[in-house]
Formats: structure tokens, C-alpha cells, sequence
């Protein structure tokens, strides 16, 4: 007799710093972005917030320009 159970994989938080890659809990105690000191930091700080927006934006516009250039 097989039972089949129903598999759920968690999705694996990604690092609002590092665009692309998985968050790697590299602040002692941080169990994701939502509580890690150094994106807390980022955000809260208006100049790091806004080189934090620039590398996003260019993140995401070179990975359209990838996605448009495979089509």
C-alpha cells in the first residue's frame, strides 16, 4: 500500500541586498530579511535607501534586457 502525501516546499527568502541571491542569514540571529539588522539598517538610512533603489532598478532592468534578448 503507497500513500501519497502532499509535498510543500518553502520558498526560500531572497536577500533585498544582494538581488538574486537566497538570504544566507549572515547576521547572527536573523531568521530572513524580515528581522535582519543590516537590511534595517539599509531601509532606514535615506542615502543607503536610495543606492539600495538605484542596484535594484538596474538589477531588474538588466535582468529584462536578458529575458527580452532569449525571446
Amino acid at each position: 500500500m503507497t500513500t501519497t502525501m502532499n509535498q510543500r516546499h518553502a520558498a526560500t527568502p531572497r536577500c533585498p541586498l544582494r538581488p538574486g541571491d537566497p538570504c544566507s542569514l549572515c547576521q547572527p540571529g536573523a531568521s530572513g530579511p524580515q528581522d535582519c539588522g543590516l537590511v534595517y539598517l539599509v531601509m532606514d538610512d535615506p542615502e543607503l535607501r536610495e543606492l539600495y533603489v538605484a542596484q535594484h532598478t538596474a538589477h531588474r532592468a538588466a535582468q529584462r534586457g536578458t529575458a527580452t534578448s532569449l525571446s
